[in-house]
């Protein structure tokens, strides 16, 4: 009996490094997308052709990071057969893992909408918004990443409250662009906004993650809890 309790021990401490590993893959993955979103973001105000290239170099790491995460989730969920806590945040690292990839990629779309411009316009309004909206967009979601590190019960609720800072800059960032579309030409116009549109959906995946980190802690989307959960 002593050498089975023994194996079940062993067993369950090489499954929790596993789930550690998995955790601590996230957010290096995550802290990859900060870092390559912020660069984009550089690119489009600098025009900076040789950063744009290390944009598409960092995704390329990223895409590479994010497949030998899902295959060792998956792989974990398939040999453990989770359950409970374990299994919510096994099943929420795949939901995680799209969040990061794909913000991974909408930086990637800045730059390239930036290659179909004729450079940044000389705006200082645009240029003024833009800044705020890449940094309030990023910081965002480097709390996202933090809320994967912490695993933050209320980063769900929280992150929800603040992605509203981004859709106010958003919107001041389309009612500029549509202000001053004549003088920066149409064509720019509609690759800026499709960039704001892009930021603005890279501060909704790091809401997604903060909520599926709620889900791990509390069992719960913070959307079913109702207003109970306001602060």
């Amino acid at each position: 009996m002593a050498d089975t309790d023994h194996e079940h021990e062993e067993i369950r401490h090489q499954f929790e490094d596993a789930l550690d590993s998995i955790r601590q893959g996230l957010v290096g993955l995550g802290s990859l997308v900060v870092a390559n979103t912020r660069r984009a973001g550089e690119v489009l105000l600098e025009d900076d052709v040789d950063l744009a290239n290390e944009v598409f170099e960092a995704d390329a790491e990223i895409d590479e990071t994010y497949a030998d995460l899902e295959k060792q989730t998956f792989l974990t969920l398939a040999r453990q057969q989770p359950v409970a806590g374990d299994l919510r945040f096994l099943v929420s690292a795949t939901r995680i893992l799209y969040e990061l990839e794909r913000s991974g990629d909408l930086a990637v779309n800045c730059v390239k909408a930036h290659r179909r411009m004729d450079g940044f316009p000389d705006s200082p309004r645009i240029r003024s918004i833009f800044e705020r909206l890449v940094r309030d967009s990023t910081m965002l979601f480097g709390k996202g990443v933090d809320a994967i590190a912490d695993m933050d019960e209320r980063a769900g609720y929280r992150l929800d409250q603040e992605d509203d800072i981004v859709d106010a800059t958003v919107s001041e960032f389309y009612a500029a662009i549509g202000q001053e579309s004549r003088s920066i030409g149409l064509e720019a116009a509609i690759e800026l906004s499709r960039i704001g549109r892009y930021l603005e959906r890279i501060a909704d995946h790091a809401v997604n993650i903060g909520e599926n980190v709620t889900y791990v802690m509390t069992a719960s989307f913070p959307q079913s809890q109702g207003s109970s959960e306001e602060e």
